[in-house]
């Protein structure tokens, strides 16, 4: 018979791997493109949808940025937000900003000053990608 505590830390570690597996592929299949340009990508976390009451939905929106060939690589990758929208008035505020150095707003965010809470209330441009996610948000 085999050591007990060396099978349960086999079991552990096989456990983790898996499940940090399925953890990746469930995000990936939760990211919706929304747009993917030449110079940036942005796409939405279908799970980071909330109602709030009356009539708003708030979403965490990923856009990243894509580096030239000839350029040195960016500082900002990608940035996040979370977005407040206004369904009824078709409107949007900025909850918040977190701008990372790796795609897909992986790793650490980065320090910054230029971020936080904005209920500017603003209207969603016609057209933009921002409109897309606002469209696709606001009817579920």
């Amino acid at each position: 018979m085999g050591n007990p505590f060396l099978t349960r830390l086999v079991f552990i570690a096989a456990s983790s791997f898996l499940g940090a597996g399925f953890a990746h592929s469930q995000a990936k299949d939760d990211l919706v493109m929304v747009f993917d340009g030449k110079h940036y990508s942005i796409a939405y976390y279908k799970s980071s949808i909330k109602a709030l009451p009356p009539d708003w939905k708030k979403v965490w929106i990923i856009t990243n940025r894509k580096s030239n060939e000839g350029q040195s690589q960016l500082r900002v990758a990608s940035v996040r937000r979370n977005i407040l929208f206004n369904c009824v008035r078709n409107t949007y505020s900025t909850l918040a900003t977190i701008n990372y150095a790796e795609p897909n707003a992986a790793g650490k965010p980065m320090l910054q000053t230029d971020t936080g809470f904005n209920l500017n209330d603003d209207p969603v441009p016609e057209g933009s990608p921002l409109a897309t996610v606002q469209s696709q948000v606001c009817v579920s």
